[in-house]
């Protein structure tokens, strides 16, 4: 008698599935992939080698090599066999190794990695000529020295120990290398109290404690090694800081600390490099994510707000004044000389400094066009002295901005215009037209930074563009560029003069009789060539000010003298020259 064929309605779909796709003439593919069994690190003497092993032809994508902090590969045809996706190195350079799937991963295969580096270092990646195995070298400028005579022996002289006693209710301890295992079993076993310790914990504990409560010993241990411990109705469990598993999750708390002043990205990077495997960047919110065994999160927490301050502003005045002449430049700057109270020069072609009187010989720029920098308190009526030059046409005040900018940030600004030309140029034979557009003005470029004493280190970058001519075989323009930089260490409310941006121009002015001037033979005695040559000097006079926590400067008098000069204010009596 033949049994009844049963078929589970699972096993039916199955066999239906199958049917359809014969019928169709399709095949189902399973996805090809690798395992990636070992991860192993290991200390080499000018550096770190992490070996990555797989059961297959392990494929990577991601830099073969640079300079980096966090090295990034990507391994798309590959699973983890691994059993756990964080290798602690702490090995110098490389802090540590994190494994994860990404979320679009098909049925889990595609691997990326993360290779933390304590500071930024030269870096390679090569595959073994089995294709299993992906080595990553990190080197390091420092170099171990090798094993030598004797350094074995006395390793094996540091015997293990572990003494433990238990009196009146307390604990004192002394362990030198000891298993950490070992030692949590002993601290049970004398005061009667229910421990649980991760098998995946695995230490060698050196400590000495006198005379403590068992409490505060085992939060002492686990804070020292820095582990996860978790109280519960008198029963206490440890595991492994960083949450790596399921176990070690529920142990930690995670928290999310908003930066207000500076970036998250900023924020975590300036913590210690050992706590990488903690933090997380939240960018949305600008927050650093912290998980971590929860009598962490606190000083993790203290730390970042003594990072997360406001950086102080620092607000710019500059003016950019081009004199007709380098002597108008002078008598527009000595009277500044005169009324300053202390200063310094510095002149690029000799290098001279000279302090508390500055010289205008050995700072005046010469015919090779040679920079000067004059760093001084200005006075009271340098304003009314450059209008009366403006006035006679002495002097073109090219810009006067005004900028605020954060300590440390550049602050730049372009006052000029763009102007359009036509540009003929010969392409294929033919004559081609075309519009370009030319900026032509001042630019400034303007990097303050201080470290709130007072003084401000001041980088400056200047350049003024005009169009000179048109190339008459090109078209294009040719630009007459006068181009400043320097660095200088100035008081809070000096004022920085750079000088010796001269610039010479032949100016050519053809005159003629109409008709007459252009007849053959005796057209000459009909026209006329001119040739003057000008001489002008640009001037940038950059002041920069540290500002109050509300952004205002310190002083109210020089607040309304600001105001009076920049928005068009009434102004009140002048300050003191120490306001200046």
């Amino acid at each position: 008698m033949t049994e009844p064929m049963t078929v589970k309605r699972g096993g039916l779909a199955a066999i239906l599935g199958s049917l359809v796709l014969t019928a169709l003439g399709g095949t189902a593919h399973a996805i090809v992939y690798c395992n990636i069994t070992k991860v192993e690190a290991k200390e080499l003497k000018n550096g770190v080698q992490i070996t990555v092993s797989s059961d297959g032809s392990l494929e990577f994508e991601g830099d073969e090599g640079g300079w980096r902090q966090r090295v990034w590969l990507e391994f798309p045809g590959a699973k983890s066999a691994l059993d756990t996706n964080f290798i602690d190195v702490g090995i110098f350079p490389v802090s540590y190794v994190q494994i994860a799937v990404p979320q679009n991963a098909t049925e889990g295969v595609g691997i990326e990695m993360t290779v933390a580096l304590f500071t930024p270092s030269e870096f390679e990646i090569t595959r073994s000529t089995d294709q299993q195995q992906v080595i990553i070298t990190v080197k390091s400028e420092r170099t171990i020295e090798g094993n030598g005579p004797g350094k074995a022996e006395k390793a094996a002289d540091v015997a293990t120990k572990l003494d433990i006693s238990y009196q009146d209710g307390r604990l004192t301890v002394y362990a030198v290398k000891a298993d950490i295992h070992k030692l949590v079993a002993r601290i049970a076993r004398e005061c009667g109290i229910q421990i649980a310790i991760d098998d995946k914990v695995k230490r060698e504990t050196t400590i000495s404690l006198e005379a403590l409560p068992p409490i505060e010993v085992i939060r002492g241990i686990a804070s020292a090694y820095g582990l996860a411990l978790l109280e519960r109705d008198g029963k206490f469990m440890i595991s492994e800081g960083v949450p790596n598993d399921l176990a070690t999750y529920n142990m930690s708390g995670t928290q999310s600390f908003r930066m207000q002043y500076v970036r998250a990205q900023t924020a975590s990077g300036l913590l210690p490099t050992f706590l990488y495997s903690y933090l997380h960047v939240n960018p949305e919110q600008n927050a650093v994510v912290v998980t971590a065994p929860r009598q962490m999160l606190g000083k993790i927490e203290h730390d970042l707000k003594k990072i997360d301050v406001a950086p102080q502003q620092i607000m710019i005045e500059a003016i950019a004044v081009e004199y007709a002449s380098t002597r108008d430049a002078e008598q527009s700057l000595s009277f500044a000389r005169i009324g300053s109270d202390e200063g310094f020069g510095w002149n690029s072609r000799t290098g001279d400094l000279d302090y508390e009187r500055w010289d205008s010989a050995n700072n005046t720029a010469d015919e090779s066009g040679s920079q000067w920098v004059l760093v001084s308190r200005m006075p009271h009526d340098f304003d009314g002295q450059l209008k009366a030059l403006v006035n006679r046409g002495r002097a073109d005040v090219k810009a006067r901005p005004r900028m605020v900018t954060l300590n440390g940030r550049s602050a730049e600004i372009f006052v000029g215009t763009e102007r359009f030309i036509l540009v003929r140029y010969l392409r294929y034979g033919n004559i081609q037209e075309t519009i370009q557009g030319v900026n032509v003005g001042v630019t400034l470029n303007v990097t303050a930074w201080t470290g709130g004493n007072d003084e401000i280190t001041t980088t400056i970058s200047s350049e003024v563009s005009n169009i000179r001519e048109l190339d008459p075989q090109t078209g294009l323009p040719l630009l007459s560029q006068r181009i400043a930089s320097t660095t200088v260490r100035a008081r809070d409310g000096e004022t920085i003069v750079v000088g010796g941006l001269i610039q010479k121009q032949d100016y050519t002015t053809k005159r003629k009789v109409p008709i007459l001037g252009d007849l053959p033979l005796i057209g000459g005695l009909f026209r006329s060539k001119d040739r003057t040559q000008t001489e002008s000097e640009l001037v940038i006079l950059i002041t920069p000010t540290i500002l109050t926590p509300q952004g205002r400067l310190p002083d109210e008098a020089r607040e309304a003298d600001t105001r009076a000069k920049f928005l068009g204010e009434e102004s009140g009596p002048p300050p003191a020259a120490g306001d200046r």
